[in-house]
Formats: structure tokens, C-alpha cells, sequence
């Protein structure tokens, strides 16, 4: 299977592996590549066999895959391929992870540290290869990370040209920080919301990566409805509002967390930010939600919540390593 498909993938993206500056890549998507259910990203030294139960082919072995994924992706400086199963039922797993997706030994090569870091553009992140069935590091984002970094740098050298205070960005749904790091090493200065605590010492240690002192930066652990009546109720205003939610969390009586629904909320996410936007503020508001990624409907979402149709703003297209995955992620930039 991926001996014969894998070379062609690569193939296919030739000039995006060729470029110096990213170590981190979707080198094998799915259907879009010849094997349903299959995709693999690299991370620097390390690949992650990513499979889906529901949808790969039952003569799939695993083991042999990844075993030829390795021979293929060496002369890329690949030494370890790791394997995460998806399965369409997680209910069933009972919120107990399949044990290949916390092994420390790859499927194929050899051990990697749990962390390592990675080139993203400009900046360096942490991933980790066997910490669940994520990794830290969401690579379809990557090109909205350099939007980011591209307009924060622009209005930051405009600031400091009038001696203005650096813009402030505030990235909710913040997870490992990666889209805040990309901001503050262009300038800006950032406020990262999440209700995980060990994700957020994630994000400080990827702004210490990148050379980055946290301390003018805030990492708050909070619900991010309660961050945004926070900021409101004491006057914070931002230039940049990014929105990245999940599809769905369940809540938490005993900390403080509500369930959050993207579907339900996002509109409510949108109204409430936008009242925190300075003028000629920018919210960047992205989903991976099925329903939301249907064509116009996200833009809905976004029109519900700021009252009216917004005015867009031209985003990067997706990544080339995920141009044929439309459908399973959304982003729009707007003044509200």
C-alpha cells in the first residue's frame, strides 16, 4: 500500500518539502493520496501513521506500513514512525487511549525524546509524538500562524514608528500557544486563554523555545466565555482576537468549566470577542467542525454574531500539504 503510494504523495509535494524553514508536514492524506482511512505527518525526526478503523482498508497491517513509511521517509531525516488509531466509536474505548498512542517505541525506528522541537517558519514549537493522539501542534493552522505573524509585524512597526504600545493579541482556546508564539516573535504582546493548565505550560515553554521572556506575556487557565467577561468588565481591548475552538468539550461543575459546543456556541464566541476589538481589530475565527466547514455556514455563524455581515479580510489559502482536505477545517478573517 504505502510502498507504492507514499513515493507519489512526495512527489506531489516536492516543492514544499524542499523548503528549509518548516519541519513539519502532512506528508500522506487519505483518499487524496490513494489509501482511505491513511494519512501520516512528519515532525522532523518523527512520522505519526494516523488510521481510522472506520475508514482504512481491513488488509491494512500497521506494522508493516509503518515499516515502509520509514524506508521512504529516512532521506527526509525521518528515524521513527509512530502510530495513532482513531476509532469511530471512542465511547467504546471508555476514555482509555489505545496503548500505541502513549508508547514511548515507534511502531518502526527507533525511541524518540517525549519532546522535540520543531522549525515552523520563524518560530520553533514542542511537539511530542506519543502523548495521546495529539501531538501539540495542529499543522493545517500553519499558514493562519504566518497571517498572523505577517500582520502582527505590520501594525507592531507602524506602533513603534509613533511610539504606540505593541499590539495585543488574544488567543482563546489557546492550547499549546502556537498561534500566540507566532505573534509575540513579531511583536506583539499576547494573552493566552485555556482551561488546561499543563497546556499552558506548554505554551510557556514554547515561548522560552523561541527566546521568548513569558513574563510580559499573560497564560490565564479559564473558561473562555468567563475570560471575556473578565476582560470586558475591566476594559481590556484587543487588536487580534483568535478563536480556534474544538468541536466539542464537556464541561466541569467542579472547575469552573462549561461544555462548549461549536455548533451551539460559536455565534455567542463571535459577539463576545467583538465587543472586546479595538478599532480596525481583526478576529481570525477557525473550526474544524463538520457542520461549520459546510460551504457559507461558518460565515453565518460570524454575521449571527457580530449583528451584521462583517467586513472579510483575504486569508492565505490552506496549505498545499492539505489543499485536498476541504471540508475538514474553516477559517475566516474579518473586522468586526
Amino acid at each position: 500500500m504505502l510502498r507504492d503510494a507514499l513515493p507519489k504523495a512526495l512527489e506531489r509535494r516536492r516543492a514544499l518539502l524542499g523548503r528549509g524553514t518548516t519541519q513539519a508536514f502532512r506528508v500522506f492524506s487519505g483518499p487524496a493520496d490513494g489509501i482511505d482511512g491513511v494519512f501520516i505527518d512528519v515532525y522532523g525526526p518523527g512520522a505519526v501513521l494516523i488510521v481510522y478503523d472506520d475508514k482504512a482498508p481491513r488488509a491494512l497491517e500497521p506494522g508493516l506500513e509503518a515499516a515502509a513509511a520509514l524506508r521512504i521517509l529516512q532521506p527526509l531525516g525521518v528515524r521513527a514512525v509512530y502510530l495513532k488509531p482513531f476509532s469511530k466509536d471512542r465511547s467504546s474505548l471508555g476514555g482509555v487511549l489505545p496503548p500505541t498512542a502513549t508508547d514511548p517505541l515507534p511502531l518502526a525506528g527507533e525511541p524518540l525524546p517525549k519532546s522535540i522541537l520543531i522549525r515552523e517558519h520563524d518560530w520553533l514549537l514542542e511537539v511530542r509524538l506519543y502523548d495521546g493522539l495529539s501531538t501539540g501542534l495542529f499543522l493545517d493552522q500553519r499558514e493562519n500562524r504566518a497571517f498572523v505573524a505577517d500582520w502582527i509585524a505590520a501594525l507592531a512597526a507602524k506602533r513603534r514608528a509613533r511610539n504606540a504600545p505593541a499590539p495585543a493579541v488574544l488567543n482563546t482556546f489557546a492550547y499549546t500557544c502556537a498561534f500566540s508564539v507566532a505573534a509575540a516573535k513579531a511583536g506583539a504582546i499576547t494573552t493566552s486563554v485555556d482551561v488546561s493548565a499543563r497546556y499552558l505550560e506548554w505554551g510557556e515553554r514554547n515561548f522560552s523555545h523561541n527566546s521568548l521572556d513569558p513574563a510580559p506575556h499573560r497564560f490565564a487557565r479559564m473558561d473562555t466565555f468567563d475570560f471575556l467577561g473578565y476582560a470586558r468588565k475591566k476594559a481590556l481591548t484587543y487588536d487580534l482576537i483568535i478563536l480556534d475552538p474544538p468541536s466539542f468539550a464537556t464541561g466541569s461543575k467542579k472547575k469552573g468549566i462549561r461544555p462548549w459546543s461549536s455548533i451551539a456556541d460559536y455565534a455567542r464566541l463571535v459577539a463576545e470577542s467583538a465587543r472586546l476589538l479595538n478599532p480596525q481589530g481583526v478576529i481570525l475565527a477557525c473550526t474544524n467542525t463538520q457542520e461549520l466547514c459546510r460551504p457559507g455556514r461558518l460565515e453565518r455563524e460570524i454575521s449571527k454574531g457580530v449583528g451584521r455581515p462583517p467586513k472579510w479580510i483575504t486569508l492565505p489559502p490552506p496549505p498545499t500539504d492539505f489543499a485536498h482536505e476541504r471540508g475538514r477545517f474553516a477559517a475566516r478573517a474579518f473586522t468586526a
